[in-house]
């Protein structure tokens, strides 16, 4: 036991760690790397204002900001003749991911599934502000309303004239994600103007019909940030070998786009992709082997090294997706198809982690270590074995039905679209597991009833089988093992043992005890006396009477 305590300890970490990593990626805003360094903060300012005028102005200086230290901070780095950034030079491009991460509040994206938020935030965040500065630009006499005619007008939307781009007063919705329930942003009161979902559903389109294959267009309205953002891997910070490459180099690594990426992209995913899914289907062959290893043995249990199989598939999941979206920045229907696959792999590996790690801890639960006189250690079974592998299989797969839900509300589905999809499965595996779940309903039955346990002798009488005699060796969630009296054992369903006659051997009721003792005739002179005397009364009653 206490060999495989550290064991089960790293799986619990390893298991804690792969399933909190997928919601830290949704949760975190894309390409963030991390807190800046200590005794540093830097109070920014809040994008959403309570009139179009001061969310488009606050929105415009915040990503002019963020645009200046980014790339101020490239700069300075290719000045330097090393390959690797100063932590100033990091640090400065964390603060200005910080600002770009504040502008995003200013989007609402209530209608999008929670985890597509980190995808489409920065991405459309950046393609609207040059469309923003493009429409300002062709509009130049345009007032944006102010708190005043907000207030006077009564304005809860407002579309910039000759332009889609709409901003409505933020309304709080069933579904929010922010931290406030029931708003879409963290920081935005229910006062605050934002860009309406159905402006940053056009936005991608917007961008491609307005400034697609004009370069120098785009750079005029500031897609300058946008373009290193989405052609260049390394997250908001890229990689100095790649700037610093010739120019004809450059044309053809990272200014010709394939498919919506640069060729330097699709260059280093595609092989560590690669790469990923060898590990991956190496790990899955390992765990098929070990699904297919006899566990009957105590000494031989392999339920560990399936919970850690499933760990690290599960960790190639998320640092795939991470290294996608994060570093290698796709960006448009490529980082959905890879957050959409990713999310939905996390729940196909996660629903079996969460089990088998359930039943892992049931089964080194019911194990004990005995030593022996002669200094042999041998594995036992405890008592209720059976009992307490059925309790924790029965809280596995209640884990395993809430991940399905919980990542199923992530991919944007309702609690009614939940239900109604999985009605007709849930029909079919109730008429196909009929007998099933009797058995296991049963077992809990005869697990609370207390009528038989583990050791006792009993005979069961089957309507089918007539009656077995036999030693209880466990109970489990489907059967209870006997062993019979030729040695060998036998398996019989829980509902075929709750329906029969059971005679517990072991337990009896208490009985009147009949004790009867023989005592040795004592002829004694007392006793001769005592009798004659007793004769002599007796004939003297009979004589008066």
């Amino acid at each position: 036991m206490k060999q495989r305590l550290p064991a089960a300890v790293v799986s619990w970490v390893m298991v804690v760690i792969s399933l909190l990593g997928p919601l830290w990626a949704d949760a975190a805003p894309i390409n963030q790397r991390g807190p800046s360094p200590a005794g540093h903060q830097q109070v920014l300012r809040q994008v959403p204002g309570p009139s179009p005028r001061q969310t488009i102005d606050n929105f415009l200086v915040t990503t002019e900001q963020a645009h200046d230290l980014i790339h101020g901070a490239i700069r300075d780095g290719l000045a330097n003749p090393g390959w690797l950034y100063s932590p100033a030079q990091r640090h400065q491009v964390d603060e200005g991911q910080r600002l770009l991460d504040q502008a995003t509040e200013a989007l609402n994206l209530s209608e999008l599934p929670e985890a597509l938020h980190p995808t489409t935030g920065v991405g459309s965040m950046l393609m609207l502000r040059s469309l923003l500065l493009y429409d300002l630009a062709n509009h130049p006499t345009v007032v944006l309303p102010g708190p005043d005619e907000v207030a006077s007008k009564k304005l809860i939307s407002w579309t910039i004239p000759g332009s889609p781009m709409t901003l409505a007063l933020n309304q709080p919705s069933p579904q929010g994600q922010g931290e406030r329930p029931g708003l879409p942003c963290k920081q935005c009161s229910e006062q605050d103007f934002l860009f309406s979902p159905h402006t940053v559903a056009q936005v991608d389109s917007g961008f491609n019909q307005i400034f697609g294959g004009n370069h120098l267009l785009r750079h005029r309205f500031g897609g300058d940030l946008y373009v290193t953002w989405s052609h260049l891997p390394g997250g908001a910070l890229p990689p100095k070998w790649i700037l610093r490459l010739p120019n004809s180099w450059r044309h053809v690594l990272v200014e010709t786009v394939y498919g919506g990426q640069s060729m330097v992209q699709w260059l280093i995913l595609v092989p560590v992709s690669v790469v990923g899914l060898v590990l991956a289907v190496a790990a899955i062959i390992s765990l098929r082997h070990q699904f297919r290893t006899p566990t009957a043995g105590l000494r031989r249990t392999s339920y560990w090294v399936r919970v850690g199989l499933l760990v690290m598939i599960l960790a190639l999941i998320a640092l795939w997706r991470w290294f996608s979206i994060d570093w290698v920045n796709l960006t448009g229907d490529r980082a959905l198809v890879v957050v959409v696959a990713a999310r939905v792999l996390h729940i196909v590996v996660a629903m079996p982690l969460v089990y088998l790690l359930s039943e892992a801890v049931g089964q080194s639960l019911i194990r004990k270590s005995k030593r022996q006189a002669e200094g042999t250690v041998t594995v036992l079974r405890r008592r209720g074995a059976g009992q307490l592998l059925t309790v924790t299989r029965v809280i596995g797969i209640a884990l395993a039905i809430t991940v399905l839900i919980d990542g199923a509300r992530s991919l944007g589905l309702t609690s009614v679209t939940i239900l109604a999809l999985s009605s007709v499965p849930a029909l079919a595996i109730s008429l196909g597991t009929q007998q099933l779940i009797r058995d296991i309903s049963d077992g809990f039955s005869l697990f609370l009833d207390g009528q038989i346990k583990v050791g006792d002798k009993c005979t069961i009488g089957t309507p089918k089988s007539g009656q077995i005699d036999g030693l209880v060796l466990s109970m489990g969630m489907r059967s209870i093992n006997l062993s019979l009296k030729n040695g060998s054992q036998l398996a019989i369903p829980n509902s075929q043992v709750a329906g029969s006659v059971v005679t517990n051997h072991s337990v009896r009721s208490a009985e009147p005890l009949d004790l009867r003792i023989s005592l040795p005739k004592l002829e004694t002179d007392a006793l001769a006396q005592l009798k004659s005397r007793a004769d002599a009364l007796l004939l003297e009653a009979e004589g008066v009477g």
